[in-house]
């Protein structure tokens, strides 16, 4: 006898990534990303749709686009590990705490807390280390092996035109799940800081015509299957030149940030002392809300933030 919530569920194997761009080697040494006009593809994808492609024929595996079409803001360290993740109202941070044990060494550790989402007010989205992602996971029917590959772009155009194809293909169709698709990368101008440039961008469309796609739509899928957890890798797209040459004096800050968050929520200092503090010493309009924040907000200096770290350790040591 089947086993409910477990015997029906069929989990789809992850076969490889496919990426926007390639990593070049920078003056010190480091690698960046280079976004390229072409799919960068693993080797079995090379031989059936050519070394440098800009279409492939992909497939969606259900009907059920939150499964393959994952879209969140999400923000990266330089390193490309996920710091948090959320959907612009509420959001979930790998933050950084101290544990303090009784009798033994204080030992750092990460935990994860669900935190308010406010891309107006977080300094990591104004830098352009938060930005909205969308995970986008397809078959590919002429490759070998039986799994999903999946693409990630950081791109506003991108999502834009594969949500907006998304739409009109239900419409035209019916459902989404085993439609054959053409997913291309194409030029497209855009407004960038004022300045009109052409791009590249995702582009989703109909490989065969409309009635013959209408035909296709009749065969019923043989059944809906549960797909892998998209990674947590960054984007090729996701950092612009401008976020990458992020200067030292930036990284102390975020490390002062962060030793000064830990000791807010080891002492659990209130909101009216973070704001007496602040106000008598910087004239500056700080609260406890504030430290919700994966940044420090604009007005904070790594003097003030390193006083304030000196009179939270004085306080701790007299409790």
């Amino acid at each position: 006898m089947p086993i409910k919530g477990v015997s029906e569920v069929i989990r789809l194997p992850r076969q490889g990534k496919i990426k926007l761009g390639v990593k070049e080697e920078g003056d010190d040494g480091s690698p960046y990303p280079v976004p390229t006009d072409y799919f960068v593809c693993p080797d079995e994808v090379k031989k059936v749709f050519g070394d440098k492609p800009k279409t492939l024929r992909i497939m969606f595996p259900t009907d059920d686009e939150t499964q393959w079409a994952s879209q969140y803001l999400r923000c990266y360290s330089e390193t490309g590990d996920l710091l948090c993740r959320g959907d612009g109202e509420t959001a979930l941070a790998r933050v950084e705490t101290v544990k303090d044990e009784t009798g033994s060494e204080s030992e750092t550790v990460y935990r994860l807390l669900e935190m308010p989402c406010n891309p107006d007010r977080c300094p990591l989205y104004q830098k352009g280390f938060c930005r909205r992602v969308m995970n986008l996971q397809f078959l590919l029917p002429e490759c070998p092996g039986f799994g999903v590959y999946q693409l990630d772009t950081s791109s506003y155009y991108s999502i834009i035109n594969i949500n907006s194809s998304l739409k009109l293909i239900r419409g035209v169709c019916g459902r989404l799940a085993m439609i054959p698709l053409s997913l291309e990368l194409i030029k497209q101008h855009a407004l960038i800081e004022g300045i009109r440039k052409p791009i590249w961008v995702l582009s989703l469309t109909a490989s065969q015509s409309l009635a013959d796609i209408q035909r296709y739509a009749q065969i019923p899928p043989d059944k809906i299957l549960l797909l892998p957890a998209p990674d947590n890798e960054a984007p090729d797209d996701m950092f612009p030149p401008e976020t990458l040459e992020r200067s030292k004096p930036e990284k102390e800050m975020i490390e002062l940030w962060t030793r000064a968050k830990s000791r807010v929520w080891q002492l659990d200092v209130r909101d009216q002392q973070v704001a007496d503090w602040f106000r008598r010493n910087y004239q500056m309009d700080v609260r406890l809300s504030d430290f919700d924040l994966l940044a420090p907000p604009p007005q904070i200096t790594t003097e003030s933030l390193e006083h304030f770290i000196r009179a939270l350790e004085r306080h701790a040591e007299h409790i």
